[in-house]
């Protein structure tokens, strides 16, 4: 995928076995991110990682998201905690709806779509469009996550809306601790 940033181009595949035995090749990029080393921000979401990016605390999904804002991209953090919100910067607390903000209707279309043919309300973390490319991005933490049965529907949704394996990339980060 063209114009992705440095710590997100993929280097690596993972198979993903589909329910119709067949298999898919997904993107899966390395980043390194950095432990937030200072206060931790009133809200937390339940003690998720909160890392450190260009000096402001975020949560890992909102670090690639800034990323890829950086490089021309567009796009939110897709929550689905008790409904969908689209977030662009760190929640204040559990009702989310204060921090949601729109995004195109066409792209919340195509995520109806594909949630209709995955039959879930999963998604990947992050979706993104720079011109007529689409970018759907799941952090996970290395050594620690693993994709969900929710989540493997929603690739299979994805797949079946015609996005391209290329657009569904895995961000299995690592993290420095900072001391």
């Amino acid at each position: 995928m063209n114009a992705m940033p440095d710590p997100l181009r993929p280097t690596s595949n993972i198979e993903i076995a589909l329910s119709d035995d067949r298999t898919v090749a997904l993107p899966v990029c390395h980043p390194i991110f950095t432990e937030w080393n200072g206060k931790v921000p009133d809200f937390d979401f339940g003690k998720k990682p909160v890392l450190d990016y260009k000096g402001e605390s975020l949560f890992a999904e909102l670090v690639i998201l800034r990323m890829l804002q950086e490089a021309g991209w567009e796009g939110a953090w897709v929550e689905t905690y008790g409904g969908t919100h689209f977030l662009q910067r760190m929640p204040q607390g559990w009702g989310l709806k204060a921090d949601h903000v729109s995004i195109p209707e066409g792209k919340e279309e195509l995520l109806r779509q594909i949630r209709k043919a995955a039959k879930t309300t999963a998604c990947f973390d992050v979706l993104a469009w720079k011109g007529d490319q689409i970018l759907f991005c799941e952090s996970k933490r290395a050594g620690k996550d693993k994709l969900t049965g929710a989540q493997l529907e929603f690739i299979e949704g994805a797949l079946a809306c015609g996005i391209a394996p290329d657009s569904l990339v895995i961000a299995e980060r690592k993290t420095n601790v900072v001391h």
